[in-house]
This record gives C-alpha cells, structure tokens and sequence, in this order.
C-alpha cells in the first residue's frame, strides 16, 4: 500500500513537471499572437575573402528552397546589398563582391523566402586591403648578384610567409626581355643568357592571407649585379701584358697604355714600362737598373664609367728596393702626382704599398653617383736598383646587397 501512494505522488510530480515545462516553452507566443516562429534557411559555411579595396563573400544555400532573397548590411548597418536568388534543385553557391575601404567589417546576412520570412542572423567579419598595406611591402632581400659566365646567379634571404612568388625581368645577350618566377621556398635563382652591365627588375608580390581574392606588390626595383667588366673598358690587361713595340729584346712599351716619358729609361730611354719577365709585365725599374730611381713615374688607362659601386684589383708577383707604390683610380683623363694621393677631390680610392706589402693580390675600391671619365693604373717613386712587377689589372661593378 505505502509503495503504491509513493509512486502516485512520483507520478504526480512529473506531471507537474512537464506541464510547467511546456508553459515556459510556450510563454513567446504570448509575445507572437499565439503564432510558432518560423524561420528562413540561413546562409550556411560563410567565408570573407580579402581583396584590394573588396571583399568577396561566399556562402551556401542548402536546405530551404524557397529562399529568393539575401541581403548583407555593413558599416554599422548604414549600407547593405541585396541579391536575388532564383533557387536549384540542389544547392547554390554565393559569390558577393563588395567595395570597401581598407580595413576591418562586420556584415550581417540575412535570407528571405517567398513570403518575405527572414532567416537568424549570420554574424561574420572581414577585411580589405589598400594603399597602406601595400606602402608596408618590401621586396625579398639579396644577398648577393654576380654574373659568372653567360649567367647571373642571385642568392636569396629566406622571403615573407605571405609572399608566394618574386618576378625578376632581366634582358637577355639578343636583347630579348625574359621573367623568371621564384618561389618562397627557393634560396637561388639564375638568369641565363644574362646581357652585361645591364640591370634587372625584381619585384615581390604577397597575399595577405590565406583566403585573399588579390596580389599585391612591392614597388619595382632596378639592381645591378657583380660582375668582372675588365674586358669593357681596360685594354691589354695583363697575365700577360703585350707590348706596342717590334723590339725582341727584354725591354719593351707597354701597349694600349699612356705612360709618363721618364717611365721610358731603359735601353738609352727608348724602353721601359714593360719587359718580358713572367711572359710580359708591366715593369717599373731604377735606370738600366744601377742608375738612378724612377720618381713620380705613371702608367695608366682612361674611359669614362657609368654610376655605380667599382672594385679594381692588381697582382704583383714581387719587387725589390725601396718602392713608393700607388695603385689608384682618379677623376679626369690622366693620374695625379704621387704628393697628391689624399686630395679626395681627386682620387677615387688608391692602395698605398712598399716594398714590404706590394707583392700579392691587391683591391681598391671607389663609388661614382654619375657617370664620370677616370683614370686608373700605378703612380710610383723608387730609388736606385730597384724593380717592380705588376702581372694583371681587373675591374669589377659590385653590386650592393638589397
């Protein structure tokens, strides 16, 4: 008896239970004139596609095919778009362009069916890019350009995650306009064919991010590359140097070089700047080797080169005697005197030597902001029997890192 009044008083309970449930489930009608909400399909699988200036939103519509209408409102609520949709059999793919100034929104979709019932709301954010984000770009970094060969070969520091590929345009030996694409991932490129002391544009696009709809780009940049221009502009450049004379003997004019008259103190001063040693040299002596030094003596070129960062560079095979050696690179058509090394006016760069440093492998460098007619070559003092040997002169354009 006693468990059949506990299960009628359980029984009870859960009655009461579920009709106070039913009431507050119920309780909006009060607030819908008796009537069930009733919604519209909503947008499904919302995205927000990043553009120059745009968005594109894309979306879904699935389930309900009485859907004839979607509307997106933006900035606030202030503007919206509305879009007319004429319902398939399956489903249908929503692709919406909006112009947008640079930077974040909020857009609001909504979906209407054929008696005008809206669906909930669909929340989503997103942003454009302009002019701001692409002043921010910066072109992927070189670590050095040099042309080898035919060929320039570029070394690359690693580039951005949002970068998905650098353009370089470069022109080939016929003249030909080529691009190379080069990946993020890739630390090297080459340029074949590569035509001489021309420079190449490269220039770095980026997407700024995963789902962006438009590239951007860092401004263009003109670079040169390294490479050895010896052969544009210095005649007869040793290893070895020839000689402009018909004489066999060891004594000789250096050819396709201008030289000072006291450089010409051997055999009777009608030789002298060059001999036959080493295969051919250009070859400072005291006269007829016991006689008296040489002061002030030059042997030089002179052209004019275009602006740009130069490295010049000589070998010596060796001397012997006291020696005031100058290597130098100046303005104008002829070198300066040997008192006249620090006048920067003047001399480009110059690498100093006596008789204890001259021999060896030897550079001087010089930067020109406009193209600029020079003179390079060797201003030198020594005294008596003393000799000085110089095996071969080059000259380089390098190329500063970007």
């Amino acid at each position: 008896m006693k468990l059949k009044i506990n299960l009628l008083i359980y029984a009870l309970c859960l009655m009461v239970l579920v009709l106070a449930s039913c009431s507050k489930m119920d309780d909006y009608l009060k607030y819908t004139n008796g009537k069930e909400m009733v919604y519209a399909g909503k947008v499904d699988s919302v995205k927000v596609r990043s553009g120059r200036e745009r968005v594109v939103i894309t979306g879904l519509l699935t389930s309900d095919p009485n859907i004839t209408k979607v509307k997106i409102f933006y900035s606030q609520r202030k503007d919206s778009i509305v879009l007319d949709i004429n319902r398939s059999l399956g489903i249908d793919t929503l692709n919406i362009p909006i112009s947008l100034p640079e930077g974040s929104h909020n857009f609001e979709i909504l979906s209407y069916d054929n008696k005008g019932i809206a669906s909930v709301k669909v929340l989503v954010t997103g942003r454009s890019y302009g002019a701001v984000y692409q002043e921010s770009l910066f072109n992927r970094a070189i670590k050095n350009a040099e042309k080898l060969g035919n060929d320039v070969f570029i070394d690359l520091y690693s580039g951005e995650v949002t970068s998905p590929f650098t353009k370089f345009t470069y022109t080939d030996v016929n003249d030909k306009e080529k691009s190379v694409l080069v990946s993020n991932d890739s630390s090297r490129v080459v340029l074949k064919n590569y035509k001489s002391m021309s420079k190449f544009k490269m220039q770095t696009f980026f997407l700024p991010d995963t789902s962006a709809i438009d590239t951007f780009y860092a401004a263009p940049e003109m670079i040169a590359v390294s490479e050895d221009v010896t052969g544009f502009y210095i005649k007869n450049s040793g290893n070895p140097f020839f000689r402009s004379d018909n004489g066999t003997g060891k004594w000789g004019i250096p050819r396709d070089w201008l030289y000072t008259p006291n450089v010409l103190n051997q055999n009777g001063n009608t030789a002298g700047g060059w001999s036959t040693d080493a295969g051919g040299v250009i070859h400072f002596e005291s006269k007829d080797w016991g006689g008296e030094g040489l002061t002030n003596g030059k042997v030089y070129q002179t052209f004019t080169l275009a602006e740009g960062k130069y490295e010049m560079e000589y070998h010596s095979d060796g001397c012997g005697g006291n020696i005031n050696s100058n290597f130098v690179a100046a303005r104008g058509n002829v070198l300066p005197d040997i008192d006249k090394m620090d006048e920067q006016s003047i001399v480009l760069g110059y690498y100093h030597s006596t008789q204890s440093n001259t021999a060896g492998t030897h550079k001087t460098q010089f930067t020109l902001d406009q193209p600029t007619q020079v003179a390079v070559g060797w201003v030198v003092s020594t005294s008596s029997t003393t000799w000085l040997h110089f095996n071969y002169i080059k000259l380089r354009i390098v190329a500063e890192p970007k």
